[in-house]
């Protein structure tokens, strides 16, 4: 009785950009058997896949559906056409104002969990964080005649990040162990941050409006009060996002109750 032929595996070794998205998948013989060029938000410009192999990564947290074209990024879907998620983010607007943004710097951010950016450290994907990645994000190797798929994970744990540090805000996000050491002025040159900070202490500090809708029965009060704590949250978003590599615990907290008062207001 013959023996049923068995596909030959080969194990290939991943070379990424500072990102962690893939651009190349390398044989034991130091030559690639797959790569591709893509833009700034994902968008595969060329492939080169002579062997046919199912390289479904793309940026941190991404796998390519192959039957909508839209990449499944853990809590939601993103459309790198139009460098944007098209389903909502799953805590509403505690997030933000826009509700389906993706990092406005893709150059610089990543979003590996569909729930808030990470700033990208330099020389991570050169120094093997490219693996750490895939591994942390629960994504098998690359097979031969294989799919890759999703396996569990702990939720992209150390990705983007100086250390392993559990830090997590009001809301159950990750909070960046690299934002947890930032001083002013963060990532942004002085001027700008100050001319941020500013803005936050305007519609946030100022104590000629209060914040709270409590015991407030006035539509037109509730609207101004809904008001002030929507700039305040958007305000504080900007500077976290731009300046801290998300914020740190306190200033996202902050940020999370300015919109949760919005949403009381508008209740």
């Amino acid at each position: 009785m013959k023996s049923k032929s068995v596909l030959e595996r080969k194990i290939h070794l991943y070379h990424c950009d500072h990102r962690g998205l893939p651009l190349a998948l390398v044989n034991s013989e130091g030559k690639a058997d797959w790569s591709a060029e893509y833009d700034a938000w994902g968008n595969v410009l060329s492939e080169n896949n002579p062997h046919n192999l199912k390289q479904l990564i793309r940026l941190p947290g991404q796998q390519y559906d192959e039957e909508t074209g839209l990449y499944y990024n853990r809590h939601r879907y993103y459309d790198p056409s139009q460098g944007r998620y098209i389903t909502q983010d799953p805590i509403g607007l505690r997030g933000g104002w826009n509700l389906y943004q993706y990092p406005l710097n893709p150059v610089a951010e990543i979003d590996p969990l569909g729930l808030i950016a990470w700033m990208v450290i330099p020389g991570v994907c050169a120094a093997g964080g490219c693996e750490a990645i895939l591994v942390g994000l629960g994504l098998s190797a690359s097979i031969a005649g294989q799919q890759i798929q999703a396996g569990s994970s702990n939720g992209g744990e150390g990705v983007g990040t100086t250390s392993n540090t559990n830090v997590y805000d009001k809301s159950g996000a990750k909070v960046s162990p690299y934002a947890l050491t930032m001083q002013p002025p963060g990532n942004c040159d002085p001027y700008e941050q100050k001319k941020m900070q500013e803005e936050v202490d305007g519609w946030c500090k100022g104590k000629q409006t209060p914040t709270s809708c409590k015991g407030i029965k006035s539509p037109s009060i509730r609207s101004a009060i809904a008001e002030v704590n929507r700039q305040c949250g958007i305000a504080r978003d900007k500077i976290n996002k731009q300046c801290f590599a998300g914020g740190d615990l306190t200033h996202r907290n902050q940020a999370i109750d300015a919109w949760k008062k919005y949403s009381e207001c508008m209740e």
